[in-house]
């Protein structure tokens, strides 16, 4: 049985997210955990008054606790028999809360959607997306964008840089996730030089041999933005996800950066799904 976990700010977006998180795991018993954090800030003066005795807080609280309510009750309307669904509400900040989440309930992945309340129009990616695909390393993220529509996974972007080798199993669980859904991986290599070190040839090769198994084809593209590379790429094939590894300082890092996030919009109608080392 899988177990998904939902961070949800009740936005459109987020809703979105969790109708393709059930249409991604039509097929599979679930138990879906749909969790809201609620967090409320506070005056300098009462910074130290405990949050029970807060009216916000209290007013959060109930909220949460309605609009978590009418959350499950859209989800069960589906009436998929191999899907469960448990609420979780929260308080503190989201990161905290996925964490505890992800290691006491043993999650095997989170989808979450990209805009969140008051993100803004253009900007495909919310603060708490990125943090979230940063900070939760015990299990897969799949960020959803409010356009994006699961319609299989036919072909699947996995951008890489050939600088770190692919270790053994490191991509298993990526392999197990595609299985089901008869996959194409197309391994897209954006550089400014056009020939690979000798390190880089290497990395390659091993990550020929983690593929084994798996229908795969290499591309590469010289002088372009990561961003604008990816995504361009990603369009004119009509990809369905891209999946990145991610290691401190490396490829993806570096999309992550703030004048590189802009361009992460480019992939307005594509979800992505990052792993960790």
């Amino acid at each position: 049985m899988k177990r998904i976990l939902l961070p949800t700010d009740f936005s459109e977006n987020a809703h979105r997210a969790m109708q393709y998180a059930t249409d991604l795991y039509k097929h599979e018993v679930c138990t879906f955990y749909v969790l809201h954090m609620v967090s409320v800030s506070y005056p300098a003066m009462s910074v130290m008054a405990p949050q029970m005795e807060n009216p916000a807080f209290e007013a959060a609280l109930t909220t949460g606790k309605k609009a978590l309510e009418k959350s499950i009750h859209q989800l069960e309307s589906l009436k998929n028999p191999k899907h469960l669904f448990k609420s979780l509400l929260r308080t503190g900040f989201p990161v905290d809360g996925i964490n505890h989440i992800v290691e006491r309930d043993a999650i095997d992945m989170i989808v979450m959607g990209t805009k969140g309340t008051g993100n803004a129009r253009g900007i495909s990616y919310g603060s708490n997306a990125v943090i979230v695909m940063e900070k939760v390393t015990g299990c897969p993220v799949i960020a959803v964008p409010g356009e994006a529509h699961f319609g299989g996974l036919k072909e699947v972007v996995f951008p890489t840089s050939y600088e770190f080798a692919c270790k053994s199993g490191e991509i298993k669980p990526f392999k197990d996730f595609i299985k089901d859904f008869g996959s194409t991986v197309r391994i897209l290599h954006v550089s400014e030089k056009e020939e690979l070190t000798a390190q880089q040839k290497g990395n390659k090769r091993l990550l020929e041999d983690e593929l084994t198994g798996v229908s795969y084809t290499f591309h590469s593209m010289l002088n372009i933005d990561p961003a604008v590379g990816i995504s361009c790429f990603s369009e004119s094939r009509e990809v369905d996800l891209i999946a990145v590894v991610s290691r401190k300082h490396n490829f993806f890092y570096r999309l992550m950066e703030k004048p590189v996030l802009k361009g992460i919009s480019y992939y307005s109608k594509i979800p992505v799904m990052v792993m960790h080392h």
